[in-house]
């Protein structure tokens, strides 16, 4: 089941600022991907769960899991009312009763972080090197690893070995610290970490890019709940909350195609392997 002690300090916000006929509703179970500390997960997304919450006028709960192998589980089985899962998790997602509502404007564009100063110049010389990953199931490793394979000939656990870090900044800090040789991260990760973390380190972009996160509500939620649901997102980057949560490197919402799921796909079909073959 989902870790809901995680989703506690959104609760008591939404018990003092809610009116009480709004708290007395059902909350809507907003299932974010683990890609960071639970608490810093709910402190990013509680503006965006608030402005729904208001324009709804019911409570909604933010919920993560312990890894993605659970986190994915829990989206087959459609636990959540509402997400904004990593790009290949929104395909998934989508062949589970999830139906499409916007991405975020920027691309997702992999980035593999280094040590300010470190003498590897070019990603062929990971070769033989550490390299963390907050974890091999999103979607930055996904597209970084078949990167390096196709552009470079490199792969993960013959050429260089790849490990799980807790997190992006977990992973980032490490490498600034001189413990791993380089990270995989974001542009919107590199730009949260605190700035003396960022200003140690120096960044090779990768050549590949996918969409960037999705929003998805489930149908079971109704037609006109889901409706309500794309015009609260519509308009929360006209708030100040909103433009101060997509200036961390997402752009803004733009509506969600099936060019940019189907771009994914690929992507979401290695992790459905690795994840039911037992990799």
């Amino acid at each position: 089941m989902v870790a809901r002690f995680f989703s506690v300090g959104l609760i008591l916000l939404t018990m003092l600022m809610a009116s009480p006929s709004v708290a007395d509703e059902p909350g809507l179970r907003m299932g974010l991907l683990p890609t960071n500390a639970a608490l810093s997960l709910i402190s990013l997304y509680n503006p965006m769960a608030m402005h729904m919450q208001n324009a709804l006028g019911r409570p909604v709960d933010i919920f993560t899991a312990r890894s993605f192998r659970v986190y994915y589980d829990e989206l087959i089985r459609e636990e959540f009312d509402f997400i904004v899962p990593a790009p290949h998790f929104g395909v998934i997602a989508l062949d589970h009763g999830y139906e499409p509502l916007f991405r975020y404007q920027t691309e997702l564009r992999p980035m593999i972080v280094l040590a300010k100063g470190s003498p590897i110049k070019s990603a062929v010389q990971l070769k033989g090197r550490k390299v963390l990953t907050a974890d091999r199931l999103t979607a930055v490793s996904v597209v970084t690893e078949r990167w390096l394979e196709v552009d470079f000939g490199l792969r993960v656990d013959r050429d260089y070995q790849l490990a799980e870090a807790s997190s992006h900044t977990t992973a980032i800090r490490a490498v600034a610290l001189g413990e791993a040789d380089a990270a995989i991260t974001t542009p919107p990760a590199l730009i949260q970490v605190p700035p003396d973390v960022r200003d140690a380190v120096d960044v090779l972009p990768c050549r590949l890019s996918v969409p960037q996160q999705f929003a998805m509500a489930h149908h079971r939620l109704g037609r006109k709940t889901v409706e309500r649901i794309r015009a609260a997102l519509a308009t929360f980057g006209e708030t100040e909350e909103g433009r101060a949560f997509f200036a961390k490197g997402y752009g803004g919402f733009v509506p969600l195609t099936k060019t940019d799921i189907e771009a994914v796909r690929p992507y979401a079909d290695i992790v459905i392997r690795r994840i039911e073959g037992g990799e």
